[in-house]
């Protein structure tokens, strides 16, 4: 499959509002020409709404998107030549896989309009790119949910988008179905080069899928980053502790470090109050002879290969989750009910408010 020259989107101030509801607050951002980009938040956050913008199908109240630095205002989706692909796949159930990948191209104006020869050529090229030979006369409804979504996605590059848009792709899927898929489309990017957004909510796909992450909260950009820039060098509490659960601490800055946890931390904030957030498997569990700070276990419950202990700790009203291997440091069986010490591996030191 031959790829398409690569897009830059750029969005700039874009607000829109639902009602009362700012659904998208003034957000800017730059997409580069072929990269994998993934809009993360939670629910009403804004990522989908700010997809829907720049395919065309949501107008916002002001702001300007462009593609390749052209103002894209009045443009339609197919104008924009973006692939859209939903969360529920909106495959015709009464229609073949091959019907289904071949529509955008059926329905062109006719003298826009393939030949037949060259639809089915298409089609059949798709079905091999998305690793679906041999299936193009099946139904919907006989195919997994992971194939459907892949028909979903061979549709979307039917009509040779320069934009491909994924609203929520693995979100109907199960876990394993999804991870496999992750790693398909990842290879499917790779193949095609185009500039590809999705939405997700799912923190690992977006880290392990993305050349770069958008964090959205509350209709606005928190921050804009590579997976490894924005889990290591978080630039808000809100990002920090969305990305890894991480409770906090009030603690007080003197010489460029903060005591956090029984460790020193660096930080370059002035000397004054603070608070620090430390994320759950950044906290080493160990004996009580050890240095750090006294706690008691209060419940544990499995994880995998990682148990999640709940601790009290002194000045704290809520119990804090530890994430971390079966046994302790000791090769011994965690008890609830004994005491341990807690000594903090790596925290984020942010301004006191």
């Amino acid at each position: 499959m031959s790829k398409s020259e690569p897009v830059a989107i750029g969005v700039s101030n874009l607000s829109h509002t639902f009602g009362d509801f700012p659904a998208l607050n003034n957000v800017s951002l730059d997409v580069r020409p072929g990269e994998l980009l993934a809009l993360l938040g939670p629910s009403g956050s804004g990522k989908t709404t700010l997809l829907r913008a720049i395919a065309g199908l949501a107008r916002p109240d002001s702001g300007v998107i462009s593609f390749q630095g052209a103002d894209a205002e009045g443009l339609s989706l197919r104008d924009r030549r973006v692939g859209f692909v939903f969360q529920q796949y909106a495959l015709f159930r009464h229609m073949t896989v091959a019907d289904n990948i071949g529509f955008g191209l059926r329905v062109r104006p006719r003298r826009r309009r393939p030949t037949r020869a060259a639809i089915a050529s298409r089609v059949a090229e798709l079905l091999a790119l998305v690793q679906l030979d041999g299936l193009g006369s099946r139904f919907p409804d006989q195919l997994s949910g992971g194939q459907r979504q892949r028909v979903a996605l061979a549709r979307a590059l039917a009509i040779e988008p320069q934009v491909l848009l994924l609203d929520e792709p693995f979100g109907a899927l199960d876990a394993k179905v999804r991870k496999e898929l992750r790693q398909w489309l990842r290879g499917l990017h790779k193949e095609t080069g185009l500039t590809t957004i999705f939405v997700t909510h799912d923190q690992e796909e977006a880290m392990e899928l993305a050349d770069r992450v958008v964090i959205m909260r509350e209709g606005r950009v928190e921050q804009v980053g590579t997976p490894a820039e924005i889990y290591d060098a978080p630039a808000t509490p809100f990002v920090c502790d969305f990305l890894g659960h991480a409770f906090r601490f009030s603690v007080a800055v003197q010489g460029g470090s903060a005591r956090v946890l029984g460790a020193d931390v660096a930080t370059k904030l002035a000397d004054g109050p603070a608070l620090a957030y430390v994320r759950s498997h950044d906290v080493a569990v160990a004996p009580v002879e050890a240095n750090g700070v006294a706690a008691r276990l209060l419940a544990l419950r499995g994880s995998g290969a990682s148990l999640a202990l709940e601790f009290a700790l002194p000045g704290l009203s809520a119990p804090v989750e530890v994430l971390c291997p079966r046994v302790n440091v000791a090769g011994e069986d965690f008890v609830v009910g004994a005491d341990y010490v807690l000594t903090a591996r790596a925290a984020h030191i942010f301004p006191a408010p």
